[in-house]
C-alpha cells in the first residue's frame, strides 16, 4: 500500500516549520528518518493532509559540547551516533545503545529527535536520555521550551509535545570520570524492539537506575539506586536484595505490569547492575 494523497513540505527554518504544523493542526505530520511515519502512512494506520520534512532545518542535523555537556540537534541520526560522529557524554553508553537499535539500514536515516517525540515504550532512546539525565528542548508558537527527558513522557505515545510543536535538540551531562553504566535489553531477535530494557548509571556523585518498555513512561528506581550507592563492588547475596528494592519501586509506581514482564525486567536490572561492576552477565535465581 501506499499512503494517501498529502501535501509535502520543506521549511527552512524551524520557525517556519512550527507554523506549517499549527496551521495544518491534527492533519500535519512532522518527518525527518520516516522509519516509524512512513510505514504507519503507508498502511493506512495515520494520515496527513500535509507532511512536513524537517530534514534541512539548520541546527537539528549538528551538535555541539562544551565541557559540562553535549546538544545534539534532533535529525542525528542513529547511525552517527554509533560511528563516533557525534560527541560522546556517555563514556560509551550512547554508542552501545544506537548500535543496538533496529538494523543499520534504520539506523542510517532513523533519528533521535524522532524516536523520542515518538514514545514508543520500548524504543531504546526514552530510557537512555532518562538515566543520563537528559534534557530535551522543543519549539512551538510560544516559542522555546524544555524539560527533563524524566519529565517528558507523559504515557505511551504521549508527550510534553503540543500538536504544534517540534522536538529540536537533546541536551545530556557528560558524565563524569569513574561513572560506571550497565545496559541490558531484552529481545526475542537482534533489531527488534525490547520487551524488557534496564540502565544503570553508577558515579560517585550520584546513581541513576531505570527500567524501560514498561507500557508507559520509564520507571525509576529509587529504592534500587539508594542500595546501589552503598556497594563497593559485586556479591552474589546483593542479587536478592536489589529485586527485593525493585519490586518496592513497582509497587510505588503502581504501573500494571504481568509477571512475565517483572521477571523479564529483574534480569534486565540484575544483568545491567553486573555490566557496571565489570561483571560478566550470568543467570541468577531471583524467586
Amino acid at each position: 500500500m501506499k499512503p494517501g494523497a498529502l501535501n509535502y513540505f520543506r521549511p527552512k527554518t524551524v520557525e517556519e516549520a512550527v507554523t506549517l504544523l499549527s496551521e495544518g493542526g491534527l492533519d500535519a505530520r512532522v518527518i525527518a528518518g520516516g522509519q516509524s511515519l512512513m510505514p504507519m502512512l503507508n498502511l493506512r494506520i495515520v494520515s496527513a493532509d500535509r507532511l512536513i520534512d524537517v530534514r534541512e532545518v539548520p541546527g537539528l542535523t549538528s551538535w555541539s559540547s562544551d565541557d559540562r555537556e553535549v546538544r545534539i540537534g534532533a535529525c542525528v541520526t542513529h547511525e552517527r551516533i554509533q560511528s563516533g560522529d557525534v560527541a560522546d557524554p556517555s563514556l560509551g553508553l550512547m554508542p552501545k545503545v544506537a548500535a543496538n537499535i533496529a538494523y543499520q539500514a534504520v539506523r542510517n536515516r532513523g533519528t533521535i529527535g524522532g524516536s523520542l517525540a515518538l514514545a514508543d515504550p520500548a524504543a531504546d532512546w526514552l530510557t537512555t536520555m532518562a538515566a543520563l539525565g537528559a534534557v530535551i528542548e522543543w519549539h512551538g508558537v510560544e516559542g522555546k521550551n524544555s524539560c527533563t527527558a524524566e519529565e517528558f513522557v507523559l504515557a505511551a505515545y504521549t508527550t510534553r509535545l503540543d500538536v504544534s510543536d517540534i522536538l529540536t535538540a537533546v541536551r545530556i551531562p557528560r558524565l563524569p570520570a569513574g561513572a560506571r553504566w550497565g545496559a541490558e535489553k531484552l529481545c526475542r531477535k537482534t533489531g527488534e524492539f525490547a520487551h524488557a530494557m534496564a540502565i544503570v548509571v553508577r558515579s560517585p556523585q550520584h546513581c541513576r537506575a531505570f527500567l524501560g518498555a514498561v507500557d508507559g513512561p520509564p520507571i525509576r528506581l529509587t529504592r534500587v539506586e539508594g542500595a546501589l550507592a552503598g556497594l563497593a563492588d559485586w556479591r552474589v547475596s546483593h542479587a536478592p536484595l536489589l529485586a527485593e528494592a525493585m519490586k518496592a519501586d513497582l509497587a510505588v509506581d503502581g504501573r500494571e505490569i504481568s509477571d512475565i514482564k517483572k521477571w523479564q525486567s529483574r534480569t534486565c536490572l540484575i544483568r545491567s547492575v553486573l555490566k557496571s561492576f565489570g561483571v560478566a552477565p550470568v543467570t541468577v535465581e531471583m524467586n
